[in-house]
Order: structure tokens, then C-alpha cells, then sequence
């Protein structure tokens, strides 16, 4: 049962559903009633069909003893511009700590202040190859795929209950039961029915008739932060956001610009050291003399000679 990763930015929200809640058997009657499901269907192609979006979401509850994200902030301009911030509570540092994913076109770039390094990337050409940990349903609609599928396929239930209101707006609320014998787990998406975008977002999980809570065990070196698995199993888990959405918006270049945060280091696998591509794109450089005539680049093997004749030399 994983929701977080080891940086404590939570997964995304089909991930949380259905990790919390084993999949039901397979050869069940599909569950998904028609008026939900074209809900959904609806919400997918609104995002994917959006070429430019803000979304700012505020996270509350108790995500039942995995790290709850504070606040995030998605920016994407299409074809391949992006900027994404999630916060969280750092229980080690005693604050909140960003991570921060931006794709200026060329580059792509992953900054995390907690651990105070980021690395460097190639730039997708657009977003469908561009991966989010985290980011949840909308990311996963605007970059192209259908985050609902795999989950109505696990799901004991997902209808259409009675529309609510949400900050004035009239929403659908499409709820997907993926609960087992051993808990409830009931999701509740609040679908705006002018744009077919998501307003709220609720997650409700009880364990049923829950045995008696196991002693902890013993955390590996490293894995402090860890929770115990058998005793979040045991955990009520009640979390959400809510969304504050504008579209359409014109956003320049420069709210896509890098620039490196004070202090943070890069950090590169040793894969993309070794990439032939690495220095693809960066400008030719010239060497000029002591009389300003321009000279051959060296290269190794031309060190390694000169190297050779000093020797003879001597």
C-alpha cells in the first residue's frame, strides 16, 4: 500500500483510491452507471481540451498517517510549458518544503528544497511524455490519458449521486466505491456542470470491524519516516482538496523561466552524464591564440600526444 513517495509528496488521487482499497474479483458485472461514467467522459476531454490552465488546490483532512500535501499549483501552457509546486509539511526540518517541476520548453526540471538538489532534463516535445508524480486526475487528463479507466475496472460502485452546490457553482458528484470486506473507501469527485472541470475532490476510507492495533515494527536504517503498513491498514482516512480554476489564460515565457534556487545543487545520474546527446543544441565554441587567430580544439587524443612528445623531449 504505497501513497507517498520517499520525498513525501503524495501520489496521485487514483493511486490513493485504489491502493488503500484492493482491487474486487475479477469477472464482476461492471459496476460504472452510464450517467457516471459519460460524467467522467466529460471531465476527461474538458481538460485535454484546454490549451492553457491554472489550478491551485488547498488540501485538508487526514490522509491517515501518510504525509498530507498543504497547498499545489499547476500552470500549463500547451504544447510543452509547465510549472508545478506542491508543498508539504516537513515533520524533520520543523516546516514547509517545495518540490517544483518546470518545463521551459527545452528543459526540464525537478527542484526539491527538502533535499536541496535538482536535476536537469531534455524537454518533452509535449505533455503526454512529460511524468508528474503527484499531480493527480486533472495532470493525468491534460496530458492525454483516461485516469478513470483502470479504476472503474477495480471499483464495486461508481454512480451519480444528487448535484450539491460548491462556492456557488452547480457540481455533479460522481462517487467510486473501491471498498473491500476489510474497509469502506469511497471517492467523490464535484464536477462543475458549466466547464466539466473538477471543484472538490473527497476521499473517505474506515477500516470495517478493525482487530486489535499490532505493535510497530522494527523501521529499517533510513526508513524513519516510514509509517508501520500494518498499522495504517488500521487507520480512517478522511482527505480532499478543493480547486480554484481560470483558463484561458495568456502566460508568458517567463513564468516558465529556470532559475536555479540559492544554495540547491544539481544533481545528474550517471545515465545522463553519459549521454552522447548532452551537449546537442548548446552553441559551438571557438578557441583563439595569443595572436588571435583561431585554433584547433584539443582533444583528448591531442593531449594525450602532446603528452608523448613532452616525454621524448625530456
Amino acid at each position: 500500500m504505497t501513497l507517498v513517495c520517499s520525498t513525501g509528496i503524495i501520489g496521485s488521487i487514483v493511486l490513493l483510491v485504489s491502493s488503500i482499497a484492493p482491487s474486487r474479483a475479477i469477472g464482476l458485472a461492471e459496476p460504472v452507471e452510464p450517467a457516471a461514467r459519460q460524467a467522467l467522459d466529460r471531465m476527461v476531454r474538458a481538460y485535454r481540451s484546454l490549451k492553457s490552465v491554472e489550478i491551485e488546490a488547498a488540501y485538508s483532512g487526514d490522509p491517515g498517517g501518510f504525509t498530507k500535501p498543504l497547498r499545489s499549483k499547476l500552470v500549463v501552457r500547451r504544447p510543452n510549458r509547465l510549472l508545478y509546486e506542491i508543498e508539504n509539511y516537513n515533520p524533520t526540518l520543523g516546516r514547509a518544503t517545495r518540490k517544483r517541476y518546470l518545463c521551459d520548453g527545452k528543459g526540464f526540471y525537478v527542484y526539491d528544497e527538502a533535499e536541496g538538489y535538482y536535476t536537469r532534463d531534455r524537454a518533452p516535445r509535449d505533455l503526454r511524455a512529460l511524468i508528474l508524480p503527484g499531480a493527480g486526475i486533472e495532470y493525468a487528463a491534460i496530458s492525454g490519458a483516461d485516469p478513470f479507466r483502470d479504476l472503474a475496472r477495480q471499483a464495486r460502485a461508481v454512480r451519480l449521486e444528487a448535484p450539491e452546490i460548491v462556492n456557488g457553482e452547480r457540481v455533479q458528484v460522481v462517487m467510486i466505491d473501491t471498498g473491500d470486506a476489510k474497509r469502506t473507501a469511497e471517492a467523490r469527485f464535484y464536477i462543475a456542470e458549466s466547464d466539466h472541470l473538477i471543484r472538490r475532490f473527497r476521499f473517505e476510507s474506515n477500516p470495517i470491524d478493525p482487530p486489535s492495533v499490532p505493535e510497530p515494527t522494527r523501521q529499517p536504517a533510513g526508513a524513519e519516516d516510514d509509517p508501520d503498513q500494518r498499522n495504517l491498514r488500521m487507520l480512517p482516512v478522511r482527505f480532499g482538496y478543493g480547486n480554484k480554476t481560470t483558463v484561458g489564460l495568456k502566460i508568458p515565457d517567463a513564468l516558465f523561466a529556470w532559475r536555479q534556487p540559492a544554495g540547491a545543487m544539481l544533481y545528474e545520474p550517471m545515465n545522463q552524464i553519459l549521454d552522447p546527446r548532452r551537449f546537442e543544441g548548446r552553441p559551438v565554441y571557438e578557441i583563439v591564440g595569443k595572436d588571435g587567430k583561431k585554433r584547433k580544439a584539443l582533444t583528448y587524443r591531442d593531449l594525450m600526444e602532446m603528452a608523448r612528445k613532452s616525454r621524448k623531449r625530456r
